[in-house]
């Protein structure tokens, strides 16, 4: 009998094999033939699921987008009914929404991969439209959780009174994007542990 394949399974380490060439040679040196070569397979095999580097490339940040978009979905999951019922002290609710943003901070090894791909991705599309809408997409969903952050914030009565919860939200998504961006490809001028003890300083200063 033919040996069975999955699909999803394969999708899925094709787009590893781009994430790894982009990490070691940019994503200009992306082709069919490199990622066969990265992953083992035949040219004919990654044409069965995509057409050609222009599918892969899009499909990879798609699959980026939605693991880190995962995450953060499981840590909001499990962080806003401990912050919403109140069954916390305020330092302890500040460290899980510390830890809950700096998700998006490369912290680790899998984090700092994926931050140095991201923005590889993010200068792509400034010359390739056809990734526009993916990255519109995550710009808004970020925005839309840093939302809920602060929303949160104001529900449980610690955030400074007077604040603009729009505004607060959306600079909240800038300052992590500049951290990201900053300590992901200059570690030895803003250390990713340096990031996070900013991002927690800043929300100290929204705190009522």
């Amino acid at each position: 009998m033919p040996k069975f394949v999955d699909p999803v399974q394969r999708r899925g380490v094709i787009a590893d094999a781009l994430f790894a060439i982009v990490l070691r040679r940019g994503l200009s040196k992306v082709s069919l033939r490199t990622i066969a070569d990265e992953t083992g397979l035949a040219i004919g095999s990654i044409r069965h699921y995509f057409s050609g580097a222009d599918g892969i490339v899009r499909f990879a940040l798609e699959t980026l987008v939605e693991r880190v978009g995962d995450r953060l979905e499981a840590r909001l999951a499990d962080m806003l009914p401990k912050l919403d019922a109140g069954s916390i002290d305020r330092d302890q609710a500040k460290e899980l929404t510390v830890d809950f943003l700096s998700e998006l901070l490369p912290l680790d090894e899998t984090r700092r991969r994926e931050s140095v791909v991201w923005l590889a991705f993010e200068e792509e599309a400034r010359t390739t439209p056809e990734l526009g809408d993916v990255f519109e997409t995550s710009v808004r969903g970020t925005r839309a959780l840093m939302a809920r952050v602060v929303e949160s914030m104001s529900a449980r009565g610690v955030l400074h009174a007077g604040l603009d919860a729009q505004a607060e939200a959306e600079t909240l998504a800038a300052l992590i994007d500049g951290l990201t961006l900053r300590s992901a490809l200059h570690p030895e001028v803003l250390a990713p542990e340096r990031a996070r003890e900013l991002l927690a300083a800043h929300l100290e200063k929204l705190r009522a």
